[in-house]
């Protein structure tokens, strides 16, 4: 009688156990990045009554255990992806697979599925707790360093310099039925050392069947003239491909470009079709000086800054974290974990790369807590809790019943 009081008791704390679990997923249906929990009971051993030595006729008789009741065995993570919230805010990411972002603390890495990130006053992204969030940097020439892990740091001031023009590429088509004497023109731009936007006209002859002679020249009122006319020819065959072509080397004005002498014309693209003409500049490269306009975080975790002058450079790139035993992972809370001998080594690396998945910006991953699986749970748990109540007033009822036997 007394055994089946404390077997009605262990059911009790055990479905408290799993209430307070279901309690927490349903606490936490809207908290980004949460991962669900589920309570897994375990059965008590207790009493043998039958041994194994015991025989009826040539055959032993199976061992009898009568139960001391139920114990919480482990309460276990459900690590299913959640659904993404997309927000827009640049700041925001989602792992969209495996893996968790890396903060840092006073005393280790923590990971985390929380990608509610923010900038803050020194320009540091952070966790919404205001832990540092780890990424790799970025060298001097915009290669990712992944040798250097550290905190990621963002500078509203930053510019990017002007770059002088030093290869021009010429495409598309000059036309087979122009005239013998007719001329094809185009018009474009070059940038000096300071960023400065210099006219420049390219103008091509028609001087037989399938050759042409082309002109490179300065049409502004700049004296003296920042770049030097130049000429050079050009022939193609019976089908139209470029044949021959006599490149062009412009050579800068020193008072315009000292990184430089020269830029080159590149006209390997152009063709010669029974078609319109319509050859102009197909690419160029230098650019004005520019102010950060924006940022955004690509899929493999760089974050790519954006300028006003059309620009666009690599500022540092997100590192991504994950173990192989992730119920071994220990909860710190605020939506951090750390690893334990069980978990494993921490392995970092690469979305896309080093790690199967992929950084979604401008969005948030949600709870994977499912409300109507967590309120049948909690229906589940309340009614083991009254039948486990029910064993201990049926119990006390038997006892009374022994007690009375004396009357």
């Amino acid at each position: 009688m007394i055994r089946s009081l404390r077997t009605g008791v262990s059911g009790l704390k055990s479905h408290q156990a799993r209430m307070d679990v279901v309690g927490n997923n349903i606490a936490n249906a809207n908290t980004v990045g949460f991962k669900r929990s589920r309570a897994v009971f375990n059965e008590v051993l207790g009493q043998k009554l039958l041994g194994l030595s015991r025989s009826a006729g040539s055959s032993g008789i199976t061992s009898g255990v009568v139960g001391y009741g139920a114990a919480v065995g482990s309460v276990s993570q459900n690590w299913n992806q959640g659904p993404l919230e997309f927000t827009n805010i640049p700041t925001d990411l989602a792992l969209n697979g495996d893996g968790f972002f890396i903060a840092r603390s006073t005393e280790r890495l923590l990971l985390t599925r929380a990608g509610d990130f923010i900038f803050n006053e020194d320009g540091t992204l952070v966790t919404s707790g205001g832990l540092p969030v780890q990424g790799y940097a970025v060298d001097s020439n915009g290669d990712v360093d992944v040798s250097r892990l550290g905190d990621i740091s963002l500078d509203y001031a930053v510019q990017e310099a002007p770059e002088a023009t030093m290869n021009v590429i010429l495409g598309n088509n000059l036309s087979s039925d122009t005239e013998v004497g007719d001329t094809v023109e185009t018009q474009t731009g070059v940038y000096d050392d300071q960023g400065r936007l210099h006219s420049m006209n390219v103008r091509f002859t028609k001087t037989a069947d399938n050759s042409w002679d082309y002109e490179v020249r300065y049409t502004g009122d700049l004296v003296p003239p920042p770049f030097a006319d130049a000429t050079g020819s050009l022939s193609f065959n019976v089908d139209g491909s470029l044949a021959t072509a006599t490149p062009i080397t412009v050579n800068w004005d020193a008072a315009y470009v000292a990184t430089g002498p020269s830029f080159e014309i590149d006209v390997t693209a152009l063709t010669q079709y029974s078609r319109e003409s319509n050859a102009l500049v197909v690419d160029r490269d230098g650019h004005a000086s520019g102010s950060l306009e924006s940022y955004n975080v690509e899929s493999d975790g760089v974050m790519w800054l954006n300028f006003t002058n059309g620009e666009r450079r690599r500022a540092f790139q997100l590192v991504v974290g994950d173990v192989g035993n992730l119920q071994a992972l220990e909860n710190v809370g605020e939506n951090f974990y750390a690893t334990t001998p069980s978990s494993g080594d921490l392995t970092l690396g690469r979305a896309g790369r080093e790690i199967n998945t992929a950084i979604v910006s401008g969005a948030l991953e949600q709870s994977n807590t499912d409300l109507a699986t967590e309120f049948t749970d909690m229906i589940v748990a309340q009614r083991g809790y009254q039948a486990s109540a029910r064993v201990i007033t049926t119990s006390d009822e038997l006892l009374q019943e022994v007690v009375q036997l004396k009357r």
